[in-house]
């Protein structure tokens, strides 16, 4: 809570919109007291508030009061903080990956300096080029998102496993170890959670 409080000082008309990004949290907080706004993706395990990131990846979460202040002046500031997602995303959408025998990636890891990297997970068709249109994903850690292709190997599922597991394991917040369909967490995009 104390991060939470952090970001209370500011006022709504001083806050970068441009800085703001989705972030994704485990469903437990949707229950919580929490300052600002926040839905559940889907039916899916977690949930989304929005944050800038601060010095040392201290996110100052969007309070109810800014989220009130940029409604009433007509922004759709949540549109607006998944453009400036995409935007963060475009030239690095993974951190890592794995590559098959031809080469060619199986698993890409999403582990960023910006520490938002499961927020990339939704962006629609992200990895469609690269890791097929039903690949799959996972977030066992807060900061760390996983998308694999479905039609793996044996040798590639057990990689995946492994990254999956040791992340939820030996993460410092876990969050699940479970695996779903990248598709998903696309319907948070066409603002059906919000």
């Amino acid at each position: 809570m104390e991060v939470l409080e952090a970001g209370r000082g500011v006022e709504p008309a001083d806050r970068d919109l441009s800085r703001v990004v989705p972030i994704i949290l485990p469903l437990e907080l949707l229950t919580s007291a929490w300052p600002g706004p926040i839905v559940q993706i889907s039916d899916l395990p977690f949930c989304a508030a929005w944050a800038t990131c601060g010095e040392m990846n201290t996110f100052f979460y969007v309070t109810e009061p800014e989220a009130q202040f940029w409604d009433d002046a007509g922004i759709d500031w949540r549109a607006t903080a998944l453009d400036n997602l995409a935007r963060i995303s475009k030239d690095r959408p993974a951190s890592g990956e794995k590559l098959d025998e031809d080469g060619l990636p199986f698993l890409k890891v999403m582990l960023h300096d910006d520490a938002v990297g499961p927020s990339r997970l939704l962006l629609p068709h992200l990895f469609d080029e690269i890791l097929g249109t039903d690949y799959e994903v996972a977030i066992p850690e807060q900061t760390c998102a996983i998308a694999y292709r479905k039609n793996l190997s044996p040798d590639q599922d057990a990689d995946v496993s492994g990254v999956i597991n040791g992340c939820h394991e030996h993460g410092t917040e876990p969050m699940s170890a479970e695996r779903f369909k990248a598709h998903r967490f696309w319907e948070f995009a066409k603002g059906q959670s919000f």
